[in-house]
Formats: structure tokens, C-alpha cells, sequence
């Protein structure tokens, strides 16, 4: 069983001290996402491609925290050096979470709870494709399906808070989550040599 009051506390310290930063990135994505949606039918298409690489270049972001690495704008905007890889993935998590959906919507929430660790999974090996990082994210989510669930509910009040101060506790609330989830992302996953990728072999992962 996944300790939740242990993956929140060092959550919360990984943040700490780095809140400013975290709430540009926060920002900076919402700004992206914002143009995107009011560009007619360019927009939308515009957003599906960048929607992976930014997807990516914040779990960069939040896999270095983690590692006591303070969180920098331009490791936001480095999953674009993996434009195909994280888009085809942002794709296929799409697609199949929509096509299970179309059978009931529980199918659809488990499926996605299955493909959540792609991302972390991709940034830690750059020798995968989009496919096998999902593909992998299914075989490590077997057994912590409901722990993630849980999880992902334990942060209900949080994101009531969100809506009672019309969003602006997402300030604090994103960067929370992000931080839970990479932790959650490294407490599951299996013991194996850690990948550095291409110009982050400078501070992704070094102890």
C-alpha cells in the first residue's frame, strides 16, 4: 500500500522554496493552452501537438525537483526535443482513454489511471518510443490502479478550494500534485538504472 501522507510531505518539501518558479510554468502553460482555445480550428489542432512535449518537458521539471534540482522554464519547453515521441503519445493516451470511454465511463478512468506514468516513463528513457512508454505504464500501474485513485481523491478539497477561489489556490494546488505524482511515479516504479537525457545530463537525475 502506498503511504499518501508520505508522498504529500515530500511533496510539499520539494516545493518549498520553489514556488515561484513552479508558478511560472504553471502559468506559462495556462497562457499557451488560453491562446490556443480562442485561435479558430488552427487553435485546437495547435494545442493537441504542443499539449505532449509541454506534458513532458513538466515531468522534466518535476523528476528534477525531486532530486533537489530547482525547476527551470526552459526544461518546460525541452520535451519539443522529443516532439515526435511525446506527441504520439499524448495521441495514443487520447485516443484509446476515448475509445474505452465510448463503453462506459469507468473503463475510461482506469484506462487513463493505466496510462498516467507514460510520461514520467518517456523522460526517464529516451531510448523508448510513445507506444512502449504506454505500454510500460500499463504493466507498472498493475496492482496500484486503486492507489492512484485514492490519491487522486484525497486531493477533493483541494480542488474545491480551486473553485471557491476561482482557481486562484491552483497556484499552490497544481505544483502540489505535479510533485505528489512524480513521487508516487518513483515509488512505484521498479528498481533500474537511471537514464539521462541528451543536454540534461548535466542536472536530470545527477546526484
Amino acid at each position: 500500500m502506498i503511504n499518501r501522507a508520505e508522498l504529500k510531505a515530500r511533496a510539499r518539501q520539494n516545493i518549498s522554496g520553489n514556488m515561484g518558479m513552479l508558478i511560472v510554468c504553471l502559468v506559462l502553460i495556462g497562457v499557451i493552452s488560453g491562446v490556443c482555445n480562442v485561435i479558430p480550428y488552427i487553435g485546437p489542432v495547435a494545442l493537441l501537438c504542443i499539449a505532449g512535449p509541454l506534458s513532458l518537458g513538466s515531468c522534466y521539471i518535476y523528476l528534477n525537483l525531486t532530486r533537489g534540482f530547482e525547476p527551470d522554464v526552459n526544461v518546460l519547453f525541452s520535451g519539443f526535443q522529443r516532439f515526435v515521441d511525446a506527441l504520439v503519445l499524448n495521441l495514443l493516451i487520447n485516443i484509446f482513454t476515448f475509445l474505452w470511454s465510448l463503453l462506459l465511463v469507468v473503463p475510461g478512468i482506469i484506462k487513463a489511471i493505466s496510462y498516467s506514468q507514460a510520461f514520467y516513463i518517456l523522460a526517464e528513457h529516451p531510448e523508448m518510443s510513445g507506444k512502449e512508454a504506454m505500454d510500460e505504464s500499463i504493466a507498472m500501474m498493475d496492482g496500484h490502479k486503486m492507489d492512484y485513485f485514492v490519491l487522486w481523491l484525497s486531493f477533493i478539497p483541494w480542488l474545491l478550494l480551486c473553485t471557491i477561489t476561482c482557481g486562484l489556490a491552483l497556484l499552490y494546488v497544481g505544483p502540489y500534485m505535479d510533485a505528489t505524482f512524480a513521487n508516487f511515479y518513483l515509488a512505484i516504479k521498479p528498481p533500474v538504472e537511471v537514464y539521462q537525457n541528451g543536454e540534461f545530463n548535466n542536472n536530470f537525475y545527477q546526484a
